[in-house]
């Protein structure tokens, strides 16, 4: 007689794979700290998974895109100098473009609307403050990042600092990072801040308390805990101009690996890398380069398929994303020369479709990512097992009970 096999491994399986589908962070939601009209269109959208992220698959508009902005608000603001969001467009057109300076001189033109005001415009004065900010931090890192000229990153400082306590919970309260990365390169001089931007505490409180998670939650993390640090970080890669930062990639380094995303974290080494030899360097002059120099670089996690990762998915993701946002860009190059533009042409995008796909990543840690949502999920499983195997054990043995009477002669 056959033996009856018992299913309760696959029914694990099932159950973690569904277990998998509703615990799986949603690490899609990013912003940055910038805001234009892009910045309120990417609000209202999902964004880039968290590996298209590392491997550089989300836009950079080319430079055109802002020309052709810059020339059209311009003119709009001659017509209509109350609107204060077109300040905003043309200002971060010329942040895009590296014209901080100017970027800078339409803030001030901004700041005269807002004083003429009858009433104030909470709203607006947030966007003069953050976008103010980010432009000052811009000039300084475009004019070599100065350690003995640091004006311009105390003023940004400052004015982020304000820009949080007028909203705190603007880009859904991720504009924190940016003033967390601003404290520490302001500190970086001090020996005792150590390369991790989760070094520096940043000096200013409130009553609103914008400050940081205040719980503990990894020495790594440092002792605000950080709690939503990935979402932050990668919100001023995509949104900012971190996408050539080792810093930031560093940082979301640390983060990725305290939440047991091991995968993901390697991937951010292998960016590092990569920055590493196209001749970027890290702000802090103690940055750790040679853990990443070796030629098989590989994940502290022994769990992390880091060859197959670094020989197969990485080389493979990012000439994929290098595809892609060329032929995007040369799409949109044709269209723009052609005198269209997305904020004015409804139809700019018909015609275009994806023409390649994101490479799947490896070994994502998908256990490691389950058990961090779901610390219980091991006795679970336990239990569910044993109870399944009772359960297919009572049921076949009444099923051979049954078979046997049905057989025993009368």
């Amino acid at each position: 007689m056959k033996r009856i096999q018992i299913p309760w491994l696959t029914l694990s399986v099932m159950l973690i794979a569904a277990l998998s589908i509703f615990s799986h962070p949603d690490q899609s939601r990013i912003n940055g700290c910038l805001w234009d009209r892009d910045t309120l269109a990417m609000e209202a959208e999902n964004y880039p998974g968290i590996t298209e992220i590392i491997t550089g698959r989300f836009d950079r508009y080319p430079d055109l895109y802002y020309e052709m902005r810059l020339d059209r608000v311009t003119k709009e603001i001659e017509t209509n100098p109350s609107n204060l969001g077109l300040y905003d467009d043309v200002a971060v057109a010329c942040d895009r473009l590296g014209r901080c300076d100017k970027a800078i001189e339409w803030m001030t033109r901004k700041r005269a609307v807002l004083d003429s005001l009858s009433e104030p415009n909470s709203d607006h004065e947030y966007r003069y403050l953050a976008n103010l900010g980010t432009f000052h931090i811009h000039r300084w890192l475009k004019n070599g990042a100065n350690r003995d000229e640091l004006q311009d990153a105390e003023v940004a400082r400052d004015l982020i600092a304000q820009a949080i306590e007028l909203n705190p919970e603007a880009h859904f309260g991720r504009e924190r990072y940016q003033l967390l990365a601003i404290e520490w390169i302001l500190k970086i001089d001090d020996p005792d801040v150590p390369p991790s931007l989760f070094g520096a505490k940043p000096a200013y409180t409130s009553p609103h308390d914008w400050s940081f998670a205040l719980a503990p939650r990894s020495p790594q993390l440092g002792p605000l805990g950080y709690q939503d640090a990935v979402e932050g970080l990668t919100g001023l890669i995509v949104l900012g101009n971190a996408w050539e930062s080792i810093d930031v990639f560093f940082a979301l380094q640390i983060a990725l690996k305290d939440q047991k995303h091991s995968s993901l974290a390697y991937l951010c080494q292998l960016r590092i890398r990569e920055l590493i030899d196209q001749g970027n360097r890290s702000h802090h002059i103690a940055f750790p380069y040679e853990k990443y120099e070796s030629a098989e670089l590989a994940s502290d996690d022994d769990m992390v398929p880091s060859e197959k990762i670094r020989l197969d998915y990485f080389p493979a993701a990012r000439d994929e994303s290098q595809r892609w946002s060329d032929l995007r860009n040369a799409f949109m190059i044709e269209q723009l020369q052609s005198g269209q533009h997305p904020d004015t042409d409804s139809e700019f995008w018909t015609g275009y479709s994806e023409s390649t796909s994101p490479i799947a990543l490896p070994g994502d840690d998908l256990m490691s990512r389950i058990l961090s949502k779901n610390p219980n999920l091991v006795a679970i499983l336990t239990v569910f097992g044993i109870f399944t195997i009772g359960c297919v054990g009572f049921i076949a043995a009444i099923v051979l009970l049954l078979k046997k009477l049905r057989t025993t002669p009368a």
